[in-house]
């Protein structure tokens, strides 16, 4: 008879199971040295270790010269390292979907990072109407991982593995969606969680079972603690454990230990291109983590029983500010862009994999892989098989992490959210090729399709789909297919659009006035002292802004300021400042700050009565994430060039 306790194999891998640990059971009690020379035959522990937001050039193993990563060092000398790894998508939830299910985050229809959001039952995929000014109705995204998904978790808890799931999840902000409804049997995790409300003890998440710990505890820390504890806890098991470990470094708010920033804010990279002591001191932390989990596997006795599978889930992040300086996170050169973006920045990550006994150690492999191969490779490597009937998009590793090729013709990347200055689209990636489809096309991205040879342009920089017509018609037909098998939802044409005037005003309207762009530069000519453009439709947030203009009057005079609410028909004469310009024929900054009572959604500027006024740009920006100990100032902004990039 099987044991009840295997309901969900197979009758023959049950029958297995059960008549092999009979076996061991016999042998044990005859011989304890004989039990102990069959526990090599067991299945090998899993720790999928998770960085968030760490881009390919942020550890020393892929080149960097300014972060100091010696235990990620370590696991590359111990691991198979792969040059050219993707994520299925440029941002955390749906790539984290794709390593769950092995199925590309189109099919899931998990498309951006929405996994904190409340759900949307039922999912409506196209919204009802948009903008006429929007050239295309964009769909809408899932905002969890679907229950009836078979999960990595759960097919290996079927397996006979205990599971654990510690650190940030981003699949879904209620407790039905949580990691103990997709296969998890230990979870210690908090929500919602596209970042952690705080890097440092108590944490203020609104939900989850994360606890506090002492005051000024570094999460990092403490996610680890949890790990090692449900290491402590299986090891000696005669059953194996699968572990995922998914950091909130280095995620914003981008909270550090004082000690490491102060080391790295007085270090310099040589190459120059990375300088970003938050960052290294982030990472520092990270590299820490995964050193403590290499000591403690060693400590065990269990490090060649334990498979390591190392990544992140998406690239790194170069579109925040930080602090008053506002530096981006990181750098991502030779990289192009980075986390959220199409190009290599966005979606070439990290991957090292040890498999004791199997891979060659520090050996390095450019196989063409994807998060979605996660999955189907992790089964094998265990022993273990998809449903007959499941559906999985990526293929196993297995092959090459024995030292053999991989058979894979393609792989693809797809985002179906953006506007003008960072357009949805689509990739796919063969050999040496890549090719982006653009759904939408605008000024600054006029061109529907960038072909590039990544093994003499790495950087992105030489779009070769003019020069290459039959090769972009071959790729794009590979892009249809993947589009057409995972019923993937893309953008639509908006009957109703009505572009906006390609004049550069970005917008703006002028009253009173002449306005017009000349060389990026708006040109203001007043026709009497109540000249003004004017910008609607905002929504800046209630919070203190502060409004810089690059501007340019000869002869000096004042510069005003006026702003409205979206409950308000006019102007408030009590909301409006004015500033005075310089005396001088050269550009000046003006600055102005304010508090308004609710979110902005009109503003005016008034210009002098006489001369010609030019802007060059204007930047509002805020505080979007108040600091505390341990945390900089995350800043964003709203950027207006008038037809250029600053």
């Amino acid at each position: 008879m099987i044991p009840s306790a295997l309901p969900s194999l197979s009758p023959l891998r049950a029958a297995w199971l059960y008549s092999r640990a009979a076996l061991l059971l016999w042998i044990a009690v005859l011989s304890p040295r004989a039990a102990e020379a069959a526990s090599p035959d067991k299945q090998p522990n899993v720790l999928l270790f998770l960085v968030d937001d760490m881009g390919w050039m942020d550890t020393t193993v892929y080149g960097s010269e300014y972060y100091e990563t010696p235990n990620m060092e370590r696991l590359a000398k111990q691991s198979l390292r792969f040059t050219q790894a993707y994520t299925a998508n440029p941002l955390c939830s749906p790539t984290r979907a794709s390593i769950m299910t092995g199925k590309y985050p189109a099919r899931l229809q998990f498309t951006t990072a929405a996994g904190h959001q409340p759900p949307v039952i039922p999912f409506v995929p196209y919204p009802k109407k948009v903008s006429p000014n929007k050239p295309t109705i964009q769909p809408a995204t899932r905002r969890f991982l679907d229950p009836s998904e078979y999960t990595l978790a759960e097919a290996l808890k079927d397996a006979g593995y205990a599971t654990a799931h510690i650190g940030k999840w981003h699949l879904g902000l209620n407790p039905e969606h949580w990691p103990e409804a997709q296969g998890f049997e230990v979870s210690f995790h908090g929500a919602p969680d596209p970042g952690p409300p705080s890097y440092l003890s108590p944490y203020p998440f609104k939900a989850g079972t994360v606890t506090d710990g002492p005051d000024g505890e570094y999460i990092t820390d403490r996610v680890t603690d949890e790990a090692i504890k449900f290491i402590e806890a299986h090891a000696k098991e005669d059953g194996p454990f699968y572990l995922n470990l998914w950091h909130y470094g280095v995620h914003g708010p981008w909270g550090y230990k004082q000690e490491y920033l102060d080391y790295f804010q007085k270090k310099t990279d040589p190459t120059g291109r990375q300088t970003r002591p938050i960052m290294a001191a982030m990472l520092k932390s990270i590299d820490d983590s995964l050193g403590r989990l290499l000591d403690k596997l060693e400590e065990l006795g269990i490090a060649d029983d334990t498979i390591i599978l190392f990544s992140s889930d998406n690239g790194g992040n170069t579109h925040s500010e930080l602090g008053p300086d506002r530096q981006v996170p990181t750098n991502n050169a030779p990289l192009r862009k980075g986390k959220s973006w199409l190009y290599e920045g966005g979606i070439r990550v990290p991957l090292m994999i040890r498999w004791p006994g199997i891979t060659q150690p520090d050996t390095a492999t450019g196989a063409l892989v994807s998060s979605i191969d996660f999955y189907p490779t992790l089964l094998e490597m265990t022993g273990n098989q998809p449903k007959p009937d499941q559906v999985i998009d990526g293929i196993s590793l297995v092959p090459v992490l024995k030292g053999g090729e991989l058979e894979r013709e393609a792989v693809f990347n797809f985002t179906p959210h953006g506007g003008p200055t960072k357009p949805p689209g689509v990739t796919v990636h063969r050999g040496d090729w890549k090719l982006i489809r653009w759904f939408e096309t605008s000024v600054h991205f006029p061109e529907k399709y960038e072909l590039y040879n990544l093994a003499n342009d790495l950087s992105e920089t030489h779009n070769l789909a003019t020069e290459k017509p039959e090769l972009v018609k071959e790729l794009d037909a590979l892009i249809d297919g993947f589009l057409k098998d995972t019923a993937a939802l893309v953008p639509k044409e908006n009957p109703n659009y009505k572009p906006l005037p390609d004049d550069g005003m970005e917008r703006w309207s002028p009253k009173f006035c002449q306005a017009e762009v000349k060389d990026g530069i708006l040109v203001i000519t007043p026709e009497n002292d109540r000249a003004f453009v004017g910008k609607t439709g905002l929504s800046m947030p209630k919070r203190t802004l502060n409004f810089r203009i690059r501007v340019r009057h000869p002869g000096g005079g004042k510069l005003g300021l006026a702003w409205r609410f979206d409950s308000e028909e006019t102007f408030d004469r009590a909301n409006q400042l004015e500033v005075a310009m310089e005396n001088t024929d050269g550009w000046q900054t003006v600055a102005f700050d304010l508090e308004p009572e609710k979110p902005l959604f009109h503003i005016r500027l008034r210009v002098p009565g006489e001369g010609i006024t030019e802007i060059d740009w204007v930047d509002v920006g805020w505080v979007a994430r108040p600091g505390q100990p341990g945390h900089p100032d995350v800043w964003k902004s709203s950027v207006w060039t008038f037809g250029t990039d600053l």
